[in-house]
């Protein structure tokens, strides 16, 4: 090569090295970043003004079950955020967490997070989703408040349509002819979208009792979750769905917020984040029932693994954040998944958390559906905890009829409904009362296993579970708590006492119409003898007694009766409400 085309050959390397360098330094990398801190120290907020970071109505829940409030529930330090803040002008806050005591930003530096690291107030920064193009909405929050003041439109017509069988597998039709529909109870249900839940008619008696409190979206902070993602109409519609005689929610008369925390566009760690945000945000306002029909078990990169040994309920973010939510009174509700017999086959994160129902589906035969995960957690709890059914079940769909549908992020509303309906019937109980009780209802109370955890509950039978006071001197179990002939059987655990005998007992016969959920109406009280029959049909070796009552048969036009039974012994009384149905139609 000459010398004069070596210097030409020289520059033109020189040249296209200037054209490059410039556009590599400008080139963007979008990025979303999780940034924990150290501590808590300087914050302006104190434990003796609560009101500051909690509502009135998160104080009085956590007053009314003697939860303390403590250092976990002290916000952020705003200094500390502001510190992140200034390392990149463009930055933007998403989400911030007082319980894991760290952050969510957006940035599109490249070298933002070994700078975010060299802040002597971060713990620990990781980037959780590199994102292919620069996020949007992200410079205004979307809002929406309800138009007045709560109000409640009981239906004049209570037929669950083609909800009918996912109603009645838990005997939740019962809690609703008592009058408990969730009057009053405040849930939460994360999800990835709500699209057109605001213009359904599922929902219209919802909207128009202005019993949705508020809506917030995490993924894109400016954009209306009613303008994305179905999944989360399906799921609320299990739940508050109120059109009789097509589809009835399981609790369709409680009021409700709904959060977007869910990405549609990919699956990456930044979602667990949304959902710690959301589910502290539940805290804050006082929700006592929270569904969540997502799981994590793998992410798009190969950065975030999880493995079965993962598990343990204090890996996932989500996860901790799920059982910090259960001590603070909340009772969360979440999916057990989809992946049974699958590769992975477990149950994912969340529903590994300790302190919440992880739900399992059931077909309408209430056999395990084939899709459903399983446990156990990596350190040995039963998982999943109940079931419902998740695989022939129905929803609301997003074009006005009612569709087919299966999956645990179906079952896992119904039984959050459900769970919603008896913690209406007994507020002062705590979460964990609650879920004691619909846990010892389950199917399989006596042998929990690693597919359905403790079986289908009878809400009918955790609710007089919960009537009677603890510990008792005799015991009464009955076999159903509900009958479609005339008879029902029961046992009465005497504790060692041969001689205990029934001579008589008395009964109230109680019939509700379920559009009447204000009071219980006695329509008569005799004893019990003279309408009944009281026999006793064997004694057992442990002395338990066997005895079966033979109720008046139904009238052709009296769909059911709800019986108070009462028992006393040596100064006890124990109450127990049992139910008598004509046999349903089959919904086609």
């Amino acid at each position: 090569m000459s010398t004069k085309n070596l210097f030409f050959y020289i520059i033109t390397i020189l040249l296209t090295a200037l054209m490059v360098v410039p556009e590599q330094m400008n080139a963007q990398h979008p990025a979303k970043y999780w940034v924990q801190f150290k501590d808590k120290a300087g914050s302006p907020y104190s434990l003796l003004r609560p009101q500051e970071f909690l509502s009135p109505r998160a104080l009085e829940l956590r007053q009314r079950h003697h939860i303390p409030v403590d250092e976990m529930d002290i916000p952020v330090n705003e200094s500390y955020i502001r510190q992140v803040l200034a390392l990149d002008s463009q930055m933007r806050l998403l989400t911030r967490s007082k319980w894991m005591n760290g952050i969510t930003v957006y940035s599109d530096q490249d070298s933002i997070l070994a700078r975010i690291l060299e802040l002597p107030c971060v713990a620990f920064a990781e980037q959780t989703v590199a994102m292919k193009y620069p996020e949007i909405y992200l410079d205004s929050v979307f809002s929406f408040k309800p138009q007045g003041d709560v109000a409640q439109s009981v239906p004049s017509k209570w037929d669950y349509g083609k909800g009918d069988e996912q109603i009645r597998m838990n005997h939740a039709h019962w809690l609703h002819r008592l009058g408990y529909h969730g009057e009053g109870i405040l849930m939460m249900v994360l999800d990835a979208g709500f699209y057109h839940v605001d213009t359904l008619h599922f929902f219209r008696d919802l909207f128009d009792d202005n019993r949705v409190l508020g809506v917030r979206n995490y993924v894109q902070m400016g954009k209306s979750p009613f303008n994305t993602g179905t999944h989360g109409t399906n799921v609320l519609s299990c739940i508050a769905s109120s059109s009789p005689g097509e589809l009835m929610g399981t609790a369709p008369m409680a009021m409700f917020y709904l959060c977007q925390t869910e990405d549609g566009r990919s699956e990456h760690k930044v979602e667990e984040d949304n959902w710690v945000a959301g589910i502290e945000l539940a805290d804050s306002l006082g929700c006592q029932v929270l569904n969540s029909s997502l799981g994590y078990t793998k992410f798009d990169d190969t950065v975030h693994v999880r493995t079965r040994d993962s598990l343990t309920g204090k890996v996932s973010r989500a996860s901790r954040a799920a059982t910090i939510a259960a001590s603070k009174g909340m009772l969360v509700c979440n999916s057990a998944g989809n992946e049974g017999g699958g590769r992975w086959n477990y149950i994912g994160c969340p529903a590994d958390a300790e302190g919440i129902l992880s739900v399992a589906a059931v077909n309408t035969m209430g056999k395990k559906a084939m899709f459903s995960s399983v446990g156990p957690t990596a350190d040995g709890r039963i998982k999943p905890d109940v079931a419902a059914i998740g695989a022939g079940c129905y929803v609301g769909g997003i074009n006005g009829t009612v569709n087919p549908s299966a999956g645990t992020s179906f079952s896992s509303p119904i039984m959050a409904g459900m769970v919603a309906c008896l913690w209406q019937a007994f507020p002062s109980k705590s979460n964990y009362e609650i879920m004691d009780a619909v846990r010892a209802s389950g199917s399989q109370a006596a042998s929990p296993d690693t597919a359905l955890g403790y079986g289908i509950p009878d809400f009918l039978k955790a609710y007089n579970y919960l009537r009677q006071p603890q510990p008792k001197s005799f015991g009464i179990d009955f076999d159903a708590f509900d009958t479609q002939n005339d008879t029902i059987i029961f046992h009465v655990r005497a504790n060692g006492d041969e001689r205990f005998d029934f001579k008589r007992f008395s009964s109230s016969s109680v019939c509700l119409d379920p559009a009447m959920s204000s009071k219980i109406t006695i329509v008569e009280k005799q004893t019990i003898t003279k309408t009944i029959d009281l026999e006793r049909r064997e004694i057992t070796k442990d002395t338990t007694r066997l005895y079966k009552i033979v109720f008046p048969r139904l009238k052709k036009k009296t769909p059911y009766l709800l019986f108070e039974l009462e028992f006393e012994y040596n100064g006890e009384k124990l109450h127990y409400i049992v139910g008598q149905e004509q046999h349903p139609k089959r919904k086609k």
